[in-house]
């Protein structure tokens, strides 16, 4: 009977993620919580309005349209929010790319540091990120060229656009499966491909394709038996941290009612910057919930991969993870 690795390395990555966070060390488990942060996670202009001028005759001096004073700051500042906020995310989808590889260099030396692993790995998290930024372009390309031709067609009216965008879901459906499929693959096989042979993301897809190539029959049941396990774990994580949460919430929730009973016209933004504090301890919470499960899918996607080709072994022996 034919072994699937998807299945059998299971308990394998159950027992290594024990033995890398139990007992439990204070530091290890911090330091996994703020990977979790990065990669647990994954442009437009704004149309200038104008307006008509009040005399509406063109002048040499004047134009025909105009903004109020108000307008032109207004608009410098949304754009200028716009782009922070674009360059934040470009920053922090960035720094995510650099923590997936060093966080397989945590799994695979059992050695959980952030400064030590990197600046050398900055060089390929700039490529992953290259990478994956190139394929959310490309989606949102392909997605414009298939969708404006319909709004066009329709004439402006609502009716027909509606029915011509919905026609689309089952196409947008199967093109986020595709792109959901890469990018796992691409995280979960060709990152430590591409630290093991040192090379780029193309190079590393080439050499994973060679690979699985004959041996697609795992590929496709390791992809269901990930998404199942997916499911499966993030149902429990976010019962987990539901019931964290509401632990936490209970003494801001009183304090919220005294406040409120005290002075019941008082400020609501009194009551709500209780939400500050509440989410300062909140999210490290739910950060810490998630090192066991995102501990374990590295570690169970590096045990799959030393399976499919034992020249890509990242994991130590087995002897050593269960000693």
């Amino acid at each position: 009977m034919t072994e699937y690795y998807a299945l059998s390395e299971i308990d394998s990555a159950i027992r290594r993620t024990r033995d890398l966070l139990w007992p439990f060390q204070k530091g290890v488990w911090l330091r996994i919580a703020l990977i979790s942060l990065f990669i647990g996670w994954g442009g437009a202009g704004f149309p200038q309005p104008t307006w008509p001028s009040g005399n509406g005759s063109p002048s040499g001096d004047h134009p025909i349209f105009f903004m109020p004073d108000a307008l032109p700051d207004m608009a410098g500042l949304i754009i200028a929010i716009f782009l922070l906020i674009i360059v934040l995310a470009l920053l922090f989808m960035l720094i995510g790319s650099i923590f997936q590889f060093v966080f397989v260099d945590c799994i695979r030396t059992r050695n959980v540091k952030i400064r030590e692993y990197f600046r050398p790995r900055t060089e390929k998290g700039g490529r992953l990120f290259l990478f994956q930024l190139g394929i959310i372009l490309l989606l949102l390309l392909l997605l414009a060229a298939l969708i404006i031709p319909f709004i066009i067609l329709a004439g402006g009216f609502a009716f027909p656009a509606v029915v011509s965008l919905l026609l689309f879901i089952p196409l947008l459906i199967i093109l986020a499966i595709i792109v959901g499929i890469i990018q796992l693959i691409t995280i979960d096989f060709v990152v430590p491909i591409m630290i093991r042979n040192d090379c780029g993301v193309i190079d590393g897809w080439k050499e994973f394709y060679g690979i699985i190539r004959t041996q697609w029959m795992q590929g496709i049941i390791y992809l269901i038996v990930r998404f199942l396990a997916v499911i499966g774990a993030g149902l429990v994580m976010i019962l987990l941290t539901l019931l964290a949460l509401g632990i936490v919430a209970i003494p801001f929730a009183v304090v919220g009612f005294i406040l409120y009973a005290a002075m019941p016209m008082a400020n609501i933004s009194l009551l709500l910057l209780l939400l500050i504090p509440f989410l300062i301890i909140a999210i490290p919470i739910a950060l810490l919930i998630s090192v066991p499960f995102i501990t374990f899918f590295r570690t169970y996607s590096l045990a799959v991969l030393g399976k499919l080709s034992p020249e890509y072994i990242l994991l130590p022996e087995e002897e050593e993870a269960t000693g």
